[in-house]
């Protein structure tokens, strides 16, 4: 297997780099991608959108309409101010591939995104969808198509988290108290520090090196993971930098949370 070859992260990180991402993003918003420099056209963008919705229960959940649009859209409508409509890539269910088509061309008409078939896990659809971006990308951002109400304010953050750090992602504080089940069934504390503790949401931002190196030892190991960081830990021993979100990031899991969702939006 060959070696990874880490790209060192930016020289302007410092011990209040952190502070500033999560406490004052639009100080990074001007310096970040609005400094003449066309730094939106450096990212790219996949929306994986291959699953079988097996617990929506109620047909495919991306396809279903969601204040006057299917849920998938959402997102690409949210993010198409900070990443170019043609470096969005969506690796779909080949079973879906004509809706998810059909969707896009009645939202986005010549917009320029591009659909793919995804694969059999999430990390061969989202390798599908490295392997068809063209052009020259220094970052690629993967956010869960089922997450409509995530915004451009945290995909910038993230996207100046991995600047900064070399990978970011957005997640918020775990409030409740964790526990652990041991062998008997019961259920002890196990030391486990609640002040260290994250729970991991999207988008999740890498340098495009690193995600395609990750995905390409993760498909030749047949190891299976549940986000694309944690295959970026496992193959660049690279960590991730938590870009605080304090806002509702719901993502569309039952078809009670359809009715949710459109509360929040």
């Amino acid at each position: 297997m060959e070696r990874f070859v880490p790209v060192p992260s930016s020289s302007c990180r410092n011990d209040s780099s952190s502070k500033e991402i999560n406490r004052a993003p639009e100080v990074f918003f001007r310096r970040f991608f609005c400094r003449g420099n066309r730094m939106e056209e450096k990212v790219a963008l996949i929306l994986p959108a291959g699953g079988t919705s097996s617990r929506f229960g109620q047909g495919n959940k991306l396809l279903c309409p969601l204040k006057g649009m299917p849920v998938f859209c959402h997102s690409i409508r949210n993010f198409s101010g900070v990443v170019p409509f043609r470096n969005m890539i969506l690796p779909v269910n080949a079973g879906f591939r004509k809706e998810f088509q059909e969707a896009v061309d009645r939202c986005f008409p010549g917009k320029g995104i591009r659909i793919v078939e995804g694969g059999a896990s999430r990390t061969e659809s989202v390798y599908r969808a490295l392997k068809a971006l063209s052009g020259s990308y220094e970052f690629v951002a993967v956010h869960d198509a089922a997450r409509p109400l995530a915004d451009a304010d945290l995909f910038r953050r993230c996207v100046e988290g991995c600047r900064v750090y070399g990978a970011a992602l957005a997640a918020h504080r775990v409030v409740d108290t964790v526990k652990v089940m041991g062998e008997d069934g019961l259920l002890s504390a196990g030391g486990i520090d609640r002040e260290k503790l994250w729970a991991v949401e999207t988008p999740q931002i890498f340098r495009y090196s690193d995600l395609l190196f990750a995905a390409e030892h993760a498909m030749r190991s047949g190891m299976v993971f549940t986000d694309d960081a944690a295959a970026v830990e496992k193959f660049c021993h690279r960590g991730v930098f938590p870009v605080e979100n304090t806002r509702s990031n719901l993502k569309i899991t039952r078809a009670s949370d359809l009715i949710l969702a459109e509360q929040l939006l």
